[in-house]
């Protein structure tokens, strides 16, 4: 399938930036297929099996996962695969193809991720510098680590925020708040360099004593 290896490449590379956020030692495999490839495989699959294993001993280890909303499972289905009667757009993308990795859909990785301005430690900073430690958690000595989940449009601006992982509902809404304060991105693009909206995954931690709040794993 002519459009197939495209499809291949773009899922290699939602698994190596999802391997990669997420500190798992994952080297896509060379593709030794021959012939017309279907956007997958018995190798791919296997290298998305690998991932899942990984990814839930990191759950249940209690590591924050950065999936940004999206299964594993369900990345082959997000890129598609055309099939030969698909009908050619005018530009001769096949329209299941284009329709996955081109239309305006929320993705949970992609080939370039989003960044932030001055880095991950202007991102840290800036959580620090808005953070306000909610007084009647500090009153109950109530600590922990939020993780919010947030959408950053194709602007770069930040969209819908929720909460992934919960503390308490003080802490919750605080760090709910300070997401929605943050600046612009620089937004994600795809393995065709077209602006896509991205969900994006950060622990806030809140700590009582010390320089507590914290917005990027090390």
């Amino acid at each position: 399938m002519k459009y197939g290896r495209l499809v291949c490449n773009t899922l290699k590379q939602i698994r190596l930036d999802v391997a990669r956020a997420n500190g798992i030692d994952y080297v896509p495999a060379p593709c030794t297929h021959k012939g017309d490839c279907a956007g997958t495989c018995p190798a791919c699959e296997s290298e998305v099996e690998y991932l899942e294993k990984e990814i839930s001993r990191r759950r249940a280890i209690g590591k924050a996962v950065i999936l940004a909303g999206v299964g594993i499972t369900s990345l082959a289905a997000m890129a598609g695969t055309p099939s030969k009667t698909v009908k050619p757009l005018d530009n001769g993308t096949p329209s299941q193809v284009r329709d996955s990795i081109y239309r305006n859909e929320i993705f949970g990785s992609a080939a370039h991720m989003p960044s932030f301005p001055g880095g991950d430690a202007a991102l840290m900073r800036f959580i620090s510098e808005h953070v306000v430690y909610p007084e009647e958690a500090y009153k109950n000595n109530i600590e922990g680590k939020v993780v919010v989940q947030f959408i950053i449009e194709e602007t770069g601006k930040v969209g819908e925020v929720k909460v992934a992982r919960s503390v308490s509902e003080e802490l919750d809404r605080e760090a709910v708040r300070v997401m929605k304060l943050l600046p612009d991105f620089n937004p994600a693009h795809n393995a065709l360099g077209k602006p896509v909206k991205v969900w994006y995954t950060l622990p806030v931690t809140f700590k009582i004593q010390g320089e507590d709040i914290e917005g990027v794993e090390e």
